[in-house]
């Protein structure tokens, strides 16, 4: 838990999953990645799904929901995917309900961020789980997913549509937005091009939600960035910009699937890798 002024975020865990090392690293030498990421026999990667919750005390504000029970038998032998309870789980330990959540904020709209949106039963029935919440996401990368250009995205965007359809109250955000007071969106780009990051001040203090921008603390290093990014080089300026803001500002910076933090203070600039000075675990 961090505390920002008035505002709580909890670090939901949605659990735990597998994806292949080599795609999570790029043109990282796995000789240097698997000394912080051991691999598998499978060559994949433990991953967790971290879904930021801020409280400000009027709205419950959920970051992304992690992989969901909705996909296939052969996705589930490819990832591995602990049950998606572990999302709902999680919001009852803090005392709420799925109904009681206003916000969910979509990072993007890759099947590890939004598939937890909806329950799918045996019968191939969806149902939404957050009935109250109001959905943002970015107009742009909405498009995209239901109206992909080319063969690249329609592989990236291939689960979204079946998620997006059971969604009723949605916000199109066009560009950087206000979402509450004291909580905003920030497009970075990089990863997807209207991927955005969730930005909380206050109290001197507050949280950037790096998703998948940074999306374990190996990937803090500049040049450390996924094959799945579709421009690289943005993933690296959109880092130097959200690092400078958190030394800046104090504030914190988490991750969506790093297996043992999800969230940490920058350390002061300088060596060949930012160092982290203080971690919040997974507990």
């Amino acid at each position: 838990m961090l505390q920002a002024g008035h505002i709580t975020i909890h670090f939901l865990n949605a659990g735990f999953w597998w994806d292949d090392g080599g795609a999570q690293f790029g043109i990282v030498p796995r000789e240097l990645w698997e000394k912080e990421k051991p691999a598998n026999a499978r060559h994949r990667i433990k991953m967790s799904l971290t879904c930021p919750l801020i409280l400000t005390g009027h709205e419950v504000i959920l970051v992304d929901t992690g992989i969901g029970n909705r996909l296939s038998e052969r996705e589930r032998q490819i990832y591995d995917p602990e049950p998606a309870t572990r999302l709902t789980d999680g919001l009852r330990e803090v005392g709420l309900a799925p109904g009681d959540v206003t916000h969910v904020v979509f990072s993007h709209l890759h099947f590890d961020h939004v598939g937890g949106v909806l329950d799918k039963s045996p019968s191939g029935d969806l149902r939404p789980i957050f009935t109250k919440a109001r959905f943002y996401i970015q107009k742009a990368e909405w498009d995209l997913a239901l109206t992909p250009t080319d063969e690249r995205l329609a592989a990236a965007y291939r689960h979204a549509p079946e998620c997006l359809r059971v969604l009723d109250n949605v916000a199109l955000l066009e560009g950087d937005s206000a979402i509450a007071p004291a909580v905003r969106t920030a497009v970075s780009g990089g990863h997807a091009d209207w991927h955005q990051c969730v930005i909380v001040e206050a109290g001197g203090t507050g949280l950037i939600h790096l998703a998948d921008i940074v999306p374990t603390t190996s990937h803090i290093r500049l040049a450390w960035n996924a094959a799945y990014d579709t421009n690289p080089l943005g993933t690296i300026t959109a880092k130097k910009r959200f690092f400078a803001e958190a030394r800046a500002k104090h504030l914190w910076v988490s991750f969506s699937h790093d297996d043992h933090v999800a969230a940490a203070l920058l350390g002061p600039e300088g060596g060949k890798a930012p160092q982290l000075a203080e971690t919040i675990r997974i507990g």
